[in-house]
């Protein structure tokens, strides 16, 4: 009898291989896939962090102006971490407000599945926030408007 249990003990250890062989790949994809959409988050935070700020002191200027705010961005982009590519950027500065538009391909969009789904696309306005400024950009539309 204590053959037999001996045996049994014996037999159900390789029970511990088989689970190991399933489960090791499985968590080894999940966390790939974890640290993939973790970085894709970033990159959508920092994107949109940064077009914010440069359009929020490209207004604050006292003229607004399209080659400064490339330049801010530009200074902002250098200490970014984690990169997927080079952004396509769009810079509209106007005398009542500031628009800057920053659109990044991600490894997601070179799926085909996906499509233009993996495409990082972020849009931020801001308005002057000097009243003479303002004030003389109104009057200026209302003269163009009168002619």
């Amino acid at each position: 009898m204590g053959k037999n249990q001996y045996q049994k003990k014996k037999e159900s250890d390789g029970y511990v291989v088989v689970e190991a062989a399933v489960l090791l790949p499985l968590a080894s994809i999940f966390i790939v896939l974890l640290i993939g959409l973790c970085s894709y988050l970033y990159q959508g935070c920092f994107l949109m962090q940064a077009a914010y700020t440069v359009a929020f002191r490209s207004a604050a200027q006292e003229r607004s102006d399209a080659g400064y705010a490339d330049g801010q961005l530009n200074q902002l982009l250098e200490g970014e971490v984690l990169s997927f590519g080079k952004e396509e950027r769009q810079i509209k500065a106007g005398m009542l407000r500031v628009e800057v538009t920053l659109e990044r391909e991600t490894p997601l969009a070179r799926l085909a599945a996906v499509g233009d789904r993996g495409r990082l696309k972020v849009k931020q306005t801001a308005y002057v926030r000097n009243a003479a400024a303002y004030i003389r950009g109104i009057r200026r539309g209302k003269e163009l408007g009168d002619e």
